[in-house]
Order: structure tokens, then C-alpha cells, then sequence
């Protein structure tokens, strides 16, 4: 007797046979229980996952001698016919190559003869999609009122390109990709059957492999028994298969973390070297790197990573070498590696290009870092010979050191001088110009901004600062942490004294004491209707005058 490959040995003959496709078996099941049929069906998903097996089920379970059941019997005439592909009334049709109108015509005209033994005359119609405009414009009026005696089940892995003229005129099922995790406890079912002395994570190995199709993975177990002259192990679904194996992506992610580009390389041409695919290896990497990127993001998800427990500490070891964006930008890089492999550049180059560009990426640096680098840059003993592209875990021996510039010993924190002083508003006013010019050495940025802040009490050595308008940029930005930290400590050494900060809005109307009776005297709307540039500039850009401020001429101006 011939050998009978294990994708058709063990194809489902029961609805409950169907793996992983619970949502579209209970409802079809129900509507046969129910009488409640449709007479067209559009079945969609991926390829392996059911859709023409489920369709004959179907079949069987409206023809069956004992039907409609949702259990047929598989033992009755009806029964063997269909799953032989031999009955008379369930008629198979490969879109692919019945393509014309002509073919579809044909079928119209069959439509109206009744079913010879059963109860209903089936057309299942596999890879739908391939069918012409015109031939789907001539099943139109079929498919919307077909005999009573007549049934369509079609079948497509790409449902974008049916009509909506025919998916409004059928049920929809979508048919989901199968997990690893179902896929493995498939194959563990059937290789147990054919006394298939295989491990766990070659299991694992083959299901991931499948990419959620059942009849791969079957097929992909076929093959590797029949390589295999003791226990399948993973190293030896590794060699069947041409795969690149776990521990050579390791090394090659380490090469890339080391930032030897030269390893990375070598390590390239030995794995080619043995006949591994180029498209393989990249999509072997793509996957590594998704593990990575959902470790990175989340580190409770390993649910969600089909890997075994020992690769799974390794990947979690490698994540930790690497930030999330690193591992996005090497995603990227991959990708585009695999589509240029389509394109007429050599293979080869294009990997180890992949490789190099990898190994010599500086490290992501999110913007509220450099703002901070920035910002300590300018501090006596700040760390500014800091690495800000140094990897996950320099950096985090960095952040516990201050670094002296030019330098990389580490040294002791400076220690803030205690002042004892006291300050006043009279004070602080006096001070101000000279204050913003000593802000303006540690941070630019915060001293344009506290120029258009003005002073509003002191008390205590505690300084009330106005900005003119709530919620302004200029008070975002002061009121950060980081900024409000350097803001203070600005503020104690220019001053000699222990301050505290606390931001304010502007009052609707200043003090007599907050403004020069220069100012009091200025009329804001009065200034604008007596100059019509002013009048013009402002509705140009859609601004408004935040306050008056005296000028104080310059030797420049003497000449303009």
C-alpha cells in the first residue's frame, strides 16, 4: 500500500476535527441544527487553515444520508463520495484554471438540474479571486437566486479582490492564522499517533516554521521524519529544513552589540557558506528582532514570544544590550534588506551592507536626554563628556557619575554652597539684568525665557515670578523639573542666599509698585491705532502685545 503523507491522512472529516476555527464551526454547526442555510458562503484566511475542508464538512453535514446533522456520519454513501472528491452532486472548481465566462456560464446552465443522491446540489469554488469581471458578472444573478436545490461555497486566501456585488450576496468567514502554541499541540497529537519520536521544541521549531498553517506544518513533519534516522531534535529540524538555528542568530546579534562589524561579516559568510537561503536568514533575523522589540516594550508578554525557555532568557539577555529604538531601526534595516534581495543587487552585499549599517548604529537618544545633556553641559563638573550614544548599559553606569570634561574619571558630586543671605523685592529688581546675564552662561534657553517674566513678590526669601500669559510656552518650559532645578540653584548663587521658586500668572492689573509710571502711562490700544505698521504687523501674524517695555538706546542706534 502507497504512503499516504500525513496532510491528507489526518485532513479533518468532523467539524470538531478543525483546529483553532471555533467562531466559524459553531455558527455553520448551529445553522444546520437550525435549517437556517445559506445559499452562498465566502470563506477567507490563509493558506493550511481550513477553508476547503471545511467546506466539504459542510457538504457532508447538509448530504448526509442522517442530514442536515452537524455530525454527519462519514460512513454512508454521500459521506465517502465527498471525501473521495467522487460525488456527483458536491462539484470542485479551481478558479485558477476556470477562469473565463465561459466556464461560469456553463455552470449556471448546470445549476438547474437536481442533485442525483443527495439533498443539495454544491458548488465549492476554490481560490474565488481568480475569477475574471465577467465571469463574476455572469454568476451575479445566480449566486443572488439560485434553485432551491443549490448551494456556492467559495474559498479565497485574498478577499479585497472579490466584489462587493458577490460578498453582498454570501455569508463571510474569516479564517484565523493558527498560534504556534495550536500548531504544536497538533503535531504532538499526530506524531504520538505515527510513534514520532520528537522533542518539544523542534516542535516548536516546525510550527513557527509553518507560519500558522496546519498543512505546512504537517508537511514540514513528513519531511524532517523522513530526514531523520533517530529522535527528531531540534538541531536536526534545524539541518532538514536549511534553517539558520538559534544559536548562530545569537551570535550574530551579539557581533552586532559588540559593534564588531567584522565578525558580524565572517559570521555571514560561514552560515552561507553551508547553503543557508539569504531571504531565510532575514526572515529569521526579522523574527529574533520582533521577540526583542516585545521584550523591550513590555517584559511580562512572554506569552506572546513562541520560544523555548532557555532561548527565551537568551533573548531576554540580548534585549537588555539594546533600546527599543535600536531594535526598530534594525527592524527597519532588515526589511529593507529584504526588499532590496528583489531588486538586481548581489545578495550577498546586500547582508553584509545590513550587517556593517547594524554594527555601526549609534545608540536612539530620546530628545528630553539631550535637553538634559544640554542643560548639565554648561555646569562646572557637568557631564558633559558624557556618551549620550553609549549603549542601554553604559548608560546606566553613566547616569550614577558626574564626569569631569576632557576626562573619564569619575569624581565626587558638587556639593551646593549653603547660603545664609537674605533677599528683598527691592533686591531681586535691582539684580534682575545682572541675574539673566549670569542665567544666560548656564542656560540660554531658560534666560530668553525668564526675560519676558517679571517679578512679582519676595518674601521670605521666596521669589513669586509672573509670566504674562497662563499657560505660555515660556512657563511650560520653565516649570519642568530640570529647568526649575537650574532656574534655583541660579538664583542662590547670584544672590548669596537660600531662595525658592514658585511660577504665577500675570494679575489682570500689576501693582503700583511692579510698574514705571513710564509704563503706567502707555495705552497698549492706543499705541496700535496711532501706528498703522504696528496695527499691520500684529493682524499679519496673528499676535498681541504682551506688555510695554522702555528701550534703552544703543550705541548702534546713534547710527542707524
Amino acid at each position: 500500500m502507497s504512503y499516504e503523507v500525513l496532510a491528507r491522512k489526518y485532513r479533518p472529516q468532523t467539524f470538531e476535527d478543525v483546529v483553532a476555527q471555533e467562531h466559524v464551526v459553531r455558527t455553520l454547526q448551529n445553522a444546520v441544527t437550525q435549517n437556517r442555510l445559506s445559499t452562498g458562503y465566502l470563506l477567507c484566511g490563509p493558506r493550511g487553515t481550513g477553508k476547503t475542508t471545511t467546506a466539504r464538512i459542510l457538504a457532508k453535514a447538509v448530504n448526509c444520508v442522517h442530514g442536515p446533522t452537524p455530525t454527519p456520519c462519514g460512513v454512508c454513501d454521500p459521506c465517502k463520495e465527498i471525501a473521495s472528491g467522487t460525488s456527483m452532486d458536491v462539484l470542485e472548481i479551481d478558479a485558477a484554471s476556470n477562469t473565463g465566462v465561459d466556464d461560469i456560464r456553463t455552470l449556471r446552465e448546470n445549476v438547474r438540474y437536481l442533485p442525483t443522491s443527495g439533498k443539495k446540489r454544491i458548488y465549492i469554488i476554490d481560490e474565488v479571486h481568480r475569477l475574471s469581471g465577467a465571469a463574476f458578472d455572469a454568476l451575479l444573478k445566480t449566486l443572488e437566486e439560485p434553485p432551491a436545490h443549490v448551494m456556492f461555497i467559495f474559498a479565497t486566501t485574498e478577499p479585497l479582490k472579490v466584489p462587493e456585488t458577490i460578498l453582498s450576496r454570501t455569508q463571510r468567514f474569516d479564517f484565523k492564522r493558527l498560534s504556534a502554541a495550536d500548531l504544536s499541540a497538533r503535531l504532538r497529537k499526530i506524531a504520538d499517533k505515527e510513534s514520532i519520536k520528537i522533542s518539544d521544541t523542534a516542535l516548536m521549531l516546525l510550527a513557527r516554521k509553518a507560519e500558522g498553517s496546519v498543512r505546512d506544518s504537517l508537511s514540514l513533519m513528513d519531511q524532517v521524519a523522513a530526514f531523520a534516522t533517530d529522535d527528531i531534535t531540534a538541531e536536526i529540524v534545524t539541518k532538514a529544513l536549511g534553517l539558520v538555528g538559534g544559536q548562530p542568530m545569537f551570535d550574530f546579534v551579539d557581533a552586532i552589540a559588540a559593534k564588531d562589524a567584522g565578525r558580524a561579516v565572517r559570521l555571514l559568510r560561514s552560515l552561507f557558506d553551508k547553503g543557508i537561503d539569504v531571504s531565510d536568514f532575514i526572515n529569521e533575523l526579522l523574527e529574533h528582532f520582533r521577540s526583542m522589540m516585545i521584550l523591550s516594550s513590555d517584559k511580562n508578554s512572554d506569552d506572546l514570544i513562541a520560544h523555548s525557555p532557555d532561548a527565551l532568557a537568551e533573548l531576554k539577555r540580548q534585549t537588555s544590550q539594546f533600546t527599543t529604538g535600536d531594535i526598530i531601526r534594525m527592524i527597519r534595516m532588515a526589511a529593507d534588506a529584504n526588499l532590496s534581495l528583489k531588486s538586481d543587487m548581489d545578495e550577498m552585499l546586500t547582508v553584509e551592507l545590513m550587517a556593517i549599517r547594524m554594527a555601526k548604529i549609534e545608540s536612539t537618544v530620546q530628545l528630553e536626554e539631550i535637553l538634559r545633556a544640554i542643560a548639565l553641559g554648561a555646569k562646572p563638573g557637568a557631564s558633559a563628556g558624557t556618551d549620550l550614544f553609549a549603549s542601554p548599559t553604559e548608560k546606566k553606569k553613566n547616569e550614577s557619575l558626574t564626569i569631569v570634561r576632557g576626562t573619564t574619571e569619575p569624581v565626587a558630586p558638587v556639593e551646593r554652597t549653603a547660603y545664609t543671605g537674605t533677599v528683598t523685592l527691592d533686591t531681586v529688581r535691582i539684580g534682575w539684568s545682572g541675574f539673566l546675564d549670569f542665567l544666560r552662561q548656564k542656560s540660554s534657553m531658560l534666560a530668553s525665557q525668564m526675560g519676558i517674566a517679571t517679578v512679582g513678590a519676595v518674601a521670605n526669601n521666596a521669589i513669586t515670578i509672573h509670566f504674562p500669559k497662563a499657560g505660555s510656552v515660556g512657563q511650560q518650559i520653565v516649570q519642568s523639573s530640570e529647568n526649575l532645578g537650574i532656574l534655583s540653584g541660579a538664583l542662590r548663587d547670584y544672590f548669596k542666599a537660600p531662595v525658592t521658586v514658585t511660577l504665577a500668572d500675570s494679575p489682570a492689573r500689576e501693582s503700583e509698585s511692579s510698574v514705571s509710571p513710564q509704563e503706567k502711562a502707555v495705552d497698549v490700544h492706543q499705541l496700535i491705532e496711532k501706528s498703522p505698521r504696528l496695527k499691520q504687523l500684529i493682524e499679519k501674524v496673528d499676535g498681541e502685545i504682551l506688555g510695554v517695555r522702555k528701550h534703552k538706546p544703543t550705541i548702534n542706534d546713534t547710527f542707524r
